[in-house]
């Protein structure tokens, strides 16, 4: 009787295991990216940008470097600053993903979206959509 619960307790284990292995893995975000935004850090949320990343805004859209996206996302936070962050949707495939989050402003709500690619085990932002709802 004590080997079919050994059996059941080593495969719940294993499971588990697997499965917070494999959660990670298949993440849309690069670690910090969510609460970043939540805190308004344009600087943290920069390190998790591409060398060349697009940024979408409803006013005018471009591809920046690392720093010119950090100063463009700065200034759409000091005018729009959050109140509340809320992700809703993550899609992996293969090396690229993206994410789908509201941002709530004290003026308004907005729809973020994330295109990310992994390069070299490490996965980085390679544009920021950003529509108002």
């Amino acid at each position: 009787m004590m080997i079919p619960f050994k059996f059941i307790i080593t495969l719940f284990l294993l499971v588990t295991f697997t499965t917070s292995v494999d959660a990670q893995q298949t993440a849309a975000l690069p670690d910090g990216v969510i609460m970043a935004v939540k805190n308004g850090d344009t600087n943290k949320l920069s390190a998790s940008f591409n060398d060349q990343i697009e940024i979408i805004l409803p006013t005018k859209t471009a591809v920046y470097s690392k720093k010119q996206a950090e100063m463009v996302l700065k200034d759409f936070v000091e005018k729009h600053p959050v109140t509340e962050f809320q992700l809703i949707h993550q899609v992996k495939k293969d090396k690229a993903s993206f994410a789908i989050a509201n941002y709530y402003a004290s003026n308004g709500r907005y729809r973020f979206t994330f295109l990310t690619k992994l390069n070299g085990g490490k996965i980085y932002i390679h544009q920021i959509r950003i529509e108002k709802q």
